[in-house]
């Protein structure tokens, strides 16, 4: 049985934050380089997931079709989310906000988001008993430097890591899905684990 796992504490985010840096002037300035790849790659998976969708005339794999929509758009919601705190040091609080061109709403998957300002989570719950659910999430970490121990969504600053005058941030991100259907439901959040994205008990971790 799949457990149900608080959102996020507010502990989380004061005990990241007291450790990233304070002065927004400090944070890097995003390349653009990097969110053209990043938005390219989006529609690129977006473009994939319209084929698969595809397939079940042809190929008679309706229920791994329907499954790959909410893998796909969740999946493309996380790098959504990823150019989107790369071009403005936040997550977009909505769907529509990062401008992907994502359905709230389709046959057969409900998409949501909860946003706050260390960690974003991407949800595509299934609306019938023939596809998995699914959920993303990205996480706003310190880059080569500090390491977490996470938790039941709480982290914490290892006793080996001092801390830097200046750090640089960028996000890891993860894709988790039920490993069965009949899933009507909310996944429990991943969480950082050692610094590390780690899907929830009763989840499995997508490459």
């Amino acid at each position: 049985m799949i457990r149900q796992v608080e959102p996020i504490q507010p502990e989380l985010e004061s005990d990241l934050a007291a450790d990233l840096p304070q002065d927004t002037d400090a944070l890097p300035k995003p390349k653009k380089a990097r969110r053209w790849r990043l938005r390219l790659l989006i529609y690129g998976s977006l473009g994939f997931g319209l084929i698969a969708l595809a397939l079940p005339s042809f190929s008679g794999c309706g229920n791994k079709a329907r499954s790959s929509e909410g893998r796909t758009h969740v999946g493309s919601m996380n790098r959504g989310q990823q150019a989107f705190w790369d071009e403005k040091q936040a997550f977009g609080r909505s769907i529509p906000a990062l401008e992907l061109g994502i359905k709230e709403e389709t046959d057969n998957f409900k998409f949501e988001m909860q946003s706050f300002d260390l960690v974003t989570y991407q949800y595509g719950v299934p609306k019938n008993d023939k596809v998995k659910s699914f959920v993303g999430a990205v996480f706003v970490v310190p880059e080569k430097s500090q390491t977490y121990q996470g938790s039941n969504q709480k982290a914490n600053q290892t006793s080996e890591s001092q801390p830097s005058a200046k750090k640089e941030l960028t996000t890891v991100t993860i894709l988790c899905e039920s490993p069965k259907t009949d899933v009507k439901q909310k996944l429990p959040n991943p969480f950082l684990q050692n610094g590390t994205p780690t899907c929830a008990e009763g989840t499995v971790a997508l490459n």
